[in-house]
């Protein structure tokens, strides 16, 4: 499951059916309406459509929202009518809006599998709860990070929303009803599940509800219902912090470069306690601004390169940086990856599913084993505020209990992920009656488009087993080389 860097940037973490001739149709007994359309990043024309659903599905005849979905059709005349159904991340993110990241994925199958994107409720075109901000280039950094304004926009946000929505009606385990309904409209008898962060959540609730209609599915980063966010986020946050300075101190070059790399971030949480001004360039216009920092953002700033291992290999020397007082490549660092998730986000949606589900099962215990991160403040104060004004319902006993189901299913964890670590993909996959993980030790958050990933993919989903597989090619993917700045040439003589 990043942003423009503010402390919301701490949550956000946080993932078409045309037929004529060769192109596909739409499969036998199909009761979809559908309509050519166009997604960006799809080259093709696709098809679109929707089903209409009850809000509050203990009142049918209640207020209706519309589910809308895009299908990519099989290209070949022969046609194999298990489609591959994505889930998207977040919870907030929209499936088809993610399209054009993720159908590369997906080239091998659609060949002749059709592959389908489905907002979920509460995302994308699916009566989006989501809140208007300015973008980055249009803000001054003491505004893009002034955690007083972002709680008010958030606050007023939720608010607005609640005025003219049942938020308590957007829970993962309502929103896969609507999945199955797409499914059943295209007139699909099984389909293929990929999920990946938060999507893996929604995909295991939908094995759990329809496993009947599930021939396998990939869990890429396992977000499961039990995992208590945003507890758990500090936790395997500062797990893989202490990770990566590890390994820089393991490292000859990594090591001599920086010292002290270990215990940079204690001294620097220590420097910016209560709060300092600095002055840095924007990362998008390079105009130089005056910022304060405080604890709170320098632990965000710190925790969303940890995502990408490339990233990540530079934070050693944005530390040293920071510790002479140039903050200017640590927030740089920082906000690389936000512009793409800030796009992409439903905040209302996210708060009603975390809102139910997780916070719920933050108590004492959970708290206390987050409280020693850096990172577990800026979490968990953001939620406790939010959820205050979230409406939700109960969630059933069941959710939270592993699928009976014997689907095979294909785990899939990077190695040094900061939000879902394989602790989380090995307990499920010891509960899960057919499930196999695979564990890429040097990838970060998300595997399955990296490396021979894709074929570990695409194999699985043609035969529903793990039969003939490479499973250890993974392996073989190195961790980035930790970042030396260049050396700067010596002066011309004169």
């Amino acid at each position: 499951m990043a942003e423009p860097l503010s402390t919301i940037v701490l949550l956000r973490i946080g993932a078409v059916l045309l037929g004529v001739l060769l192109v596909g149709a739409l499969p036998a007994g199909a009761a979809a309406s559908t309509q050519p359309c166009r997604l960006t990043g799809i080259e093709r024309e696709i098809q679109c459509g929707h089903v209409r659903v009850a809000e509050n599905p203990d009142r049918p005849d209640g207020r209706r929202i519309d589910v809308h979905y895009a299908v990519v059709p099989a290209l070949a005349r022969t046609r194999v009518l298990d489609p591959v159904f994505v889930f998207a991340g977040g919870p907030g993110q929209s499936a088809r809006a993610a399209a054009a990241q993720v159908q590369p994925l997906f080239a091998r199958l659609n060949a002749r599998r059709d592959i389908v994107y489905v907002d979920q409720r509460g995302t994308g075109a699916s009566n989006p709860l989501d809140c208007e901000r300015e973008r980055p280039a249009a803000q001054r950094l003491a505004e893009m990070f002034d955690s007083t304004r972002q709680a008010q926009q958030l606050r007023d946000c939720l608010q607005r929303l609640a005025a003219g929505n049942d938020l308590a009606q957007y829970a993962t385990w309502i929103a896969v009803r609507d999945i199955d309904a797409v499914r059943a409209a295209l007139g699909y008898a099984q389909i293929n599940l990929w999920g990946a962060s938060y999507g893996t959540r929604a995909a295991l609730e939908y094995l759990r509800q329809f496993p009947q209609q599930v021939r396998s599915a990939v869990l890429d980063g396992v977000a499961p219902p039990d995992m208590a966010l945003p507890a758990s986020f500090a936790v395997d946050a500062q797990a893989s912090l202490a990770s990566l300075l590890d390994a820089c101190s393991r490292d000859p070059s990594c090591s001599t470069r920086y010292p002290q790399a270990t215990g940079s971030i204690d001294r620097l949480l220590a420097r910016v306690d209560g709060g300092i001004n600095i002055d840095v360039p924007h990362p998008l216009t390079g105009q130089t601004e005056r910022l304060r920092i405080d604890r709170k953002l320098l632990a965000a700033v710190l925790r969303l390169p940890l995502y990408a291992p490339p990233l990540a290999a530079l934070l050693p020397y944005a530390l040293a940086e920071a510790g002479q007082g140039n903050f200017a490549p640590l927030l740089a660092t920082g906000s690389s990856l936000g512009a793409r998730v800030a796009e992409n986000f439903a905040e209302g949606m996210h708060f009603a599913v975390v809102c139910a589900e997780d916070m719920p099962r933050v108590d004492g215990t959970a708290r206390a084993a987050a409280a020693a991160s850096p990172f577990a403040a800026g979490f968990i104060d953001i939620y406790d505020q939010a959820c205050r004004q979230m409406p939700t319902r109960a969630v059933p006993a069941e959710f939270f209990q592993t699928p009976a189901a014997e689907a095979p299913v294909l785990i899939l964890s990077g190695g040094v992920d900061p939000a879902t670590p394989p602790r989380h993909g090995e307990a499920l996959a010891r509960r899960l009656q057919r499930a196999t993980h695979v564990i890429a030790p040097n990838l970060g958050h998300g595997v399955s488009m990296q490396g021979c990933a894709p074929e570990l993919v695409t194999g699985f989903i043609r035969q529903a087993a793990v039969a003939g597989l490479s499973l250890d090619c993974l392996n073989d993917l190195p961790a980035p080389d930790f970042f030396a700045p260049p050396a700067l040439p010596p002066p011309a003589p004169r």
